[in-house]
Formats: C-alpha cells, structure tokens, sequence
C-alpha cells in the first residue's frame, strides 16, 4: 500500500490496536465489575446509559475541536488521560468498597476520552495516505481494532476479572500507556495555517453548524448517513436481545453465546483485512450493494434456522458484511469531506450512530415481545434488502474511477 507518511500510518495502526484493546478490556469488565458492586437491572441500565452519554454529549464539540488542534495531540492527550482513568478503577476495584456513581462517573470519563480519539484518528488518516490507499488504510485500521478489541479483549477481561476484578482496568492503563508513547512519536496532524486562523476567529457552535451545513448540502454524504443509521438500527435491534436467542432457540448456554459473538467479530475482521483486494477488484457501488444483501441474507437464515453452526456462519457473514460497509462509507467520506472539516462531519455520523442504537435495541425487544425471538433478524433481513432504494442517492453519487474520490473534487483548498 503506498503511503504519504509510511511510518506514520504504521504507528497509527499501533495506537489505534493497542487503544482498542484497552478498550475492549474496560469495556468487558465493567458490566461483570457493575455485578459485584450492585447487582440489580436498574445498575446495568445505568452502566449502558453512562457509556452511550459521551457519543451523544461529546461527539459534535469533539469534532469540531478536532478540526481545531493538532490531531496527533488530541488522540497523545485522550491516551494519557485514559491511562489515568484506568489505573484509578484498577485500584478502586483491586481494593474494594467501590460505590456504583464513581463507576458510572469513569466510564463516562473513559467514554468521552474514546470520542475525541476516534474523532482525531479518523481525521489524521487521510493526512498519512492519499486517496487511493483509503480503502487499504481503513481496512487495515478496522481490522485491528476488531482484532484486538473484540477476538483478543473480550475473552482475555473475562479471564482476567477471574484472577483479581481490578486487573482488566491495569491491563487497561498499560494499553493506554503503550499507545501514548507511540503517539510521542507520530508527526504530522495540525490545522495548517489558515484553517488555524479561521478558527480562531470562530466559535465552536458556529464550526458545529458549518459541519452540519455541509454534511446536508452533500447528498451522498447525507444519504450514506441515513442509511448507516438504518444499518446501525437493525443490527442493534438483532443483538439486543441475541443472549436470549442463544438459550431458547439455539439451545447454548453462556460458552455458545460467546463463540457466536467471537464468530461474528472474526467476519468484520476478514473483511477490514481484505478490504483492500476487494476494492481492487470491484468498484464502490458493487461493493456497497454486497455489504447490504449479504448480511440480509444471513439474517434471515439465522431467523429461519435452529442450527448453532449454521448460525456461527451466517453471524460471520453479518460482521463481515457491516466491516465491508465502513470501510467503503469511511474512506468515500474522507476522499469527498474537506479536510478541515472531517472531524466535525465525522462527528455527526458517530452521533447517529449512538442516536439509532437505543432505538434499535427498543425496536428489537418489541418485536419478540409481540412475534418472538426470530422476528428481529427477519424483520432486519427484510429492511437490508430494501435499504438500497434509501441508499439511491449515495450510489448515484458514488465516483466510477478508479480512486475512492473518482472525478469528484476536494472543496479543500489544502488539499
């Protein structure tokens, strides 16, 4: 893959996984953390509503400041505090006597520290590789984190939390650490010189705006928009109560639930990983249309089947599909979004996001409330296959060429 900045792009890679891991391990660890200390329904809804708050409160401002400062500053900051945060939990957990508002109180914490990253890193990344390494670039970066994140993080914290609860938390801040002193050592990332004046003489609600402005008056950016949150919607709505489906109709218990989930996260990360040959090989709009009707179809050959294996495969399908879908949507939004303003539309991608999950999650318990435990994946498979029609004006808009910009130009004048 051709680089701008080759080392650059690596240490990124690097931060990012090692990132990911941490907060993987956090995230993992609180709900069984939130167990010993107040074991109560009401507890864990607290615990979701705490790490959902930051991509809800903190996203748009985030963006925006991102577009502001130093990149690379942004994400050494997030990490350095992150580190703190974490090492405060591994004590307060190693010693005990933990009250459920501190808790609450650190995820939140940790939560908005992991928006401003993420921001500042979607951002930086077009400034390491050109247009044409996107699609590559994304993958890769997408990959790791699941990797990481997700096939390594998760079993590790449940491992770990058996040994001593306050122990994910340190592994936690030894992750943040790591990645901090890598990111010492990443160049590059600052507004250049009039985008800096500009913002100077700005507010942040005024930059806010202009993001918002923008990402309206584009009608694939809007349209790519509309339907990830349609995406986000189903899925959710699937997953939200997916533990259940595991013990009544897949007849698994706990162990099951878990190779299904390590299923799923494997398919995104073969598809970040091969990310890169499939963008070689077909253009964006085929590429978009198979991230939608694949795992529509496998949605509905899990609604339809009673099989664990037969739902181990089509849960990959599923991941691999949705990883396929981000990859492509990121890097046509970093090629077309002007760069002194990916962090602020960015931001509003990420804010639907965390907008449609709760929905979906509402969604998804109505519908087994009233049809059953397979009526979420066949109702989702039926909007995945009719999310294309919403999609229209995306695809129409997607660039034929062979660069992930095509013949659309950058509004960028530092581009």
């Amino acid at each position: 893959m051709r680089t701008v900045d080759p080392g650059g792009f690596r240490k990124l890679v690097a931060a990012t996984a090692v990132s990911r891991l941490g907060d993987g391990l956090h995230l993992t660890a609180l709900p069984l953390l939130i167990a010993g200390v107040a074991p109560d329904p009401t507890a864990f809804a607290g615990m979701a509503v705490a790490q959902a708050l930051p991509w809800l409160l903190v996203s748009l401002p985030a963006g925006a400041l991102v577009d502001r400062l130093d990149r690379r500053l942004v994400m050494t900051v997030s990490a350095a505090l992150q580190c703190l945060l974490a090492a405060v939990l591994a004590v307060a957990a190693t010693a005990g006597g933990l009250q459920l508002p501190t808790v609450y109180a650190l995820a939140f914490a940790l939560g908005c520290c992991q928006t401003f990253a993420e921001n500042a890193a979607t951002a930086l990344l077009p400034q390491l590789v050109p247009a044409d390494a996107l699609p590559t670039a994304n993958g890769r970066l997408v990959g790791a984190e699941i990797v990481t994140g997700q096939l390594i993080a998760v079993p590790l914290a449940g491992v770990v939390f058996v040994v001593s609860p306050g122990l994910p938390f340190l592994l936690d801040a030894l992750t943040f650490a790591l990645a901090f002193l890598v990111l010492l050592s990443l160049r590059g990332g600052r507004a250049t010189g009039e985008v800096a004046r500009a913002a100077s003489a700005s507010t942040l609600r005024r930059e806010i705006r202009e993001g918002l402005r923008w990402l309206a008056a584009d009608p694939a950016c809007r349209s790519l928009a509309a339907v990830g949150g349609v995406i986000n919607t189903v899925i959710t709505g699937c997953f939200a109560t997916f533990a259940l489906f595991t013990v009544e109709v897949l007849h698994t218990g706990e162990v099951g639930y878990g190779l299904l989930m390590w299923a799923s996260a494997a398919g995104g990360a073969a598809a970040g990983l091969a990310a890169g040959s499939a963008r070689r090989r077909l253009r964006h709009r085929p590429l978009l249309l198979l991230s939608l009707w694949v795992p529509a179809v496998a949605s509905l050959a899990i609604g339809l089947t009673g099989n664990v294996v037969v739902t181990a495969a089509m849960l990959a399908l599923v991941g691999f599909g949705g990883t396929t879908w981000t990859v492509v949507t990121l890097s046509l939004r970093q090629s077309v979004i002007p760069r002194h303003f990916q962090g602020r539309v960015m931001s509003v991608f990420r804010l639907l996001s965390a907008g449609t999950a709760p929905i979906g999650a509402v969604l998804g318990a109505m519908l087994v409330d009233h049809f059953g435990l397979r009526a979420p994946w066949l109702v989702g498979a039926a909007v995945l296959l009719v999310a294309p029609g919403l999609a229209g004006p995306a695809l129409a808009a997607v660039p034929t060429g062979e660069g992930p910009a095509g013949d659309r130009k950058s509004a960028d004048p530092a581009a």
